[in-house]
């Protein structure tokens, strides 16, 4: 695991700052104590950390083929590189080395840029040919590892930190509609940056830079193609996959251990490793003094059952106040409060190990989030009445944020009005358009545009038939690269630890892919489909636990010590050039008060300020 960068000229011949891209490569914050390296050579410079993982000894990057004409910088691990490996074997090449990174070397001479098509794992990579004077790099299918990527005076310079980038000599502005959908959705989606005119490369996508021209394209799209296999056949196979992804993922030299919360997702992986393995494993977990958001005591009966010895931490309001690690590690703003708890579990982790397993993924593969419920719902009430009469009721309906949750329909009844793309985004977003311009200042409004755009987008592109598909769909596309995935990356990268999440598997992605999607929410359960299947393995009571997921009480903590951090950045001029503090003022009193719950809004704004203060004093 590492950080990458990089410089490629679009001109064969034009000399390349070698000292710029040092430069670059010392910005990189993902490292492990394993080193660093530096290439440069004709129209190109490549910079590289490392947190060694697999093949400790000789696995140095950059790294080059025998005659140099090839080099690669990677960040990420490739679950299949043995079998790869084989393969090329058995076609007459020979390895000096028994890391992964030999094998894109190769693989990238045999098969060119239908290389990432080929690979399992998580990745971001860039090689250089120096004979053709081009450039290939690639992100992994789901994002797992990041890819920034800008032109710069005729040169694509590239990283996997934003960090890393901010020593370009060029100007960094703030993009007012990256803000506004960082307000909307609590992260900035792919392709944007915070930055105009810097991108993130999007999930299963790859580039190619060749003759001043830069190409993005498309090599991997999840298919949904129910089959008429008995469900029987389907939880075998998704068995086998499961632990097929898990033994994959205990490649190494390095010990490993799991993330262990209480819910159904990370006690899976933690079975299926203490199966796989043969011998009880160490588990990590977080807690909070607040029982309503403790999974300490479900975490305990889970690693009970698979004989795991489960190691705790917990914390407290003051961790959540610590932010200069949160604006210094995620480079963009990004308001997940579960980051937070997600960082100190992987410091926790990294006190014994290097490599972490997660749960992450089985919520998009098998339709365990409870929006995917409601949104089917709507699908299908939508039909029952005209549009006219939906946008009559959604009008007239109370905004009453002190309700039992059961009585705010308001949002439902006006997503009944919508068609389900627009409906869809709004149900998954934390703030609504309207919500977000009535914070943004005004002069920025014409430029936010669309605060959904990037949901709009994902949705409308995808050919799923059933709503449910469609729903996991567009998550595949922006939720879990921009925020799911992020929040794990940065945070376990910070304390360099490796996180790797079997049920992100595209093996057995698209093996979930082909199950009718009516059985993920039979009888009105979200994952029932992996519920069941997973029932003659787990604990019963661990299938009904309420999903917390690492949150944190962030509602109760904005009435005091947050909401305190909150008024004092309020009065910061940076903030004010961009929100409208009087409007936050009377947010932040509302939420005091108790008759709204505006804590999304306020640590969103936290998190903002933070943000400015550390990356955007120097931005236009």
């Amino acid at each position: 695991m590492c950080g990458i960068a990089g410089l490629f000229a679009f001109d064969r011949d034009r000399a390349v700052d070698a000292e710029l891209v040092r430069g670059m490569g010392e910005r990189l914050q993902h490292r492990g104590p394993d080193g660093e390296g530096r290439r440069a050579g004709p129209g190109y410079a490549l910079a590289h950390r490392r947190l060694a993982i697999v093949d400790l000894a000789s696995g140095a990057q950059p790294m080059a083929t025998p005659d140099e004409r090839v080099w690669v910088t990677f960040n990420g691990e490739i679950y299949n590189y043995l079998e790869l490996r084989r393969e090329l074997e058995a076609i007459g090449v020979t390895f000096r080395t028994r890391s992964d990174t030999e094998v894109l070397l190769h693989g990238y001479r045999q098969w060119g840029t239908q290389l990432a098509s080929k690979l399992r794992g998580m990745f971001a990579f860039a090689i250089v040919d120096e004979r053709e004077h081009l450039l290939y790099g690639a992100r992994d299918r789901l994002g797992k590892k990041p890819f920034y990527w800008c032109e710069h005076d005729r040169q694509f310079a590239f990283a996997s930190e934003l960090k890393a980038l901010r020593r370009l000599p060029r100007p960094f502005r703030l993009r007012a509609d990256a803000i506004a959908q960082f307000l909307a959705m609590r992260y900035v989606p792919d392709p944007l940056s915070v930055f105009a005119g810097v991108h993130k490369l999007p999930p299963a996508h790859q580039v190619v830079v060749r003759g001043g021209r830069v190409e993005v394209q498309r090599y991997w799209r999840l298919q949904f193609a129910p089959d008429d296999r008995s469900a029987a056949e389907h939880r075998d196979e998704v068995l086998q996959q499961l632990d097929d992804a898990v033994q994959v993922r205990l490649m190494g030299e390095v010990p490993l251990a799991p993330f262990l919360s209480g819910g159904i997702d990370s006690y899976a992986v933690v079975d299926s490793m203490t199966r796989t393995l043969g011998r009880p494993v160490d588990a990590c977990t977080v807690g909070f003094s607040d029982p309503r958001f403790d999974e300490r005591q479900g975490a305990r009966e889970s690693a009970a059952a698979c004989g795991a010895v489960l190691r705790e931490e917990l914390l407290d309001v003051d961790s959540l106040l610590e932010l200069d690690w949160l604006a210094e590690t995620y480079d963009e703003p990004f308001s997940d409060s579960s980051a937070v708890p997600t960082y100190h579990v992987s410091r926790l982790a990294r006190r014994h190990v290097t490599v972490a397993l997660s749960g992450d993924g089985g919520d998009e593969g098998f339709g365990g989030y409870r929006r995917y419920l409601f949104d089917v719902r709507e699908n299908r009430v939508r039909r029952r009445l005209p549009q006219s009469v939906w946008q009559v009721l959604g009008r007239l309906y109370p905004k009453l944020d002190w309700l039992p949750r059961w009585l705010r329909a308001k949002r439902t009844l006006q997503n009944l009005a919508l068609d389900p793309a627009e409906a869809y985004a709004r149900s998954v977003s934390t703030h609504l358009p309207e919500e977000v311009l009535a914070v943004l200042r005004r002069e920025h409004h014409r430029a936010a545009g669309d605060p959904y755009a990037a949901l709009l987008a994902a949705y409308r592109a995808s050919d799923a038939v059933h709503p449910l598909h469609r729903a996991v769909a567009t998550d595949l596309e922006t939720w879990l690269p921009g925020d799911i995935l992020v929040k794990a990356d940065r945070a376990s990268m910070a304390v360099s630890l490796e996180v790797r999440a079997p049920f992100l598997d595209h093996h057995l992605l698209e093996s979930a892919a082909t199950i009718p999607a009516d059985w993920h929410l039979h009888g009105g359960r979200t994952k029932a489909f992996l519920r069941d299947t997973l029932a003659q393995r787990l604990l019963p009571a661990a299938l009904s636990r309420r999903k917390m997921g690492f949150s944190v009480p962030l509602r109760a903590w904005c009435r005091g010590p947050i909401g305190d951090a909150v008024e004092a950045v309020l009065g910061e001029p940076r903030l004010d050039e961009w929100l409208d503090t009087d409007v936050l003022r009377g947010l932040l009193q509302r939420h005091r008060q108790g008759v709204g719950d505006h804590a999304e809004m306020l640590w969103a704004v936290l998190v903002l300020a933070r943000f400015l203060e550390r990356w955007g004093r120097d931005a236009a």
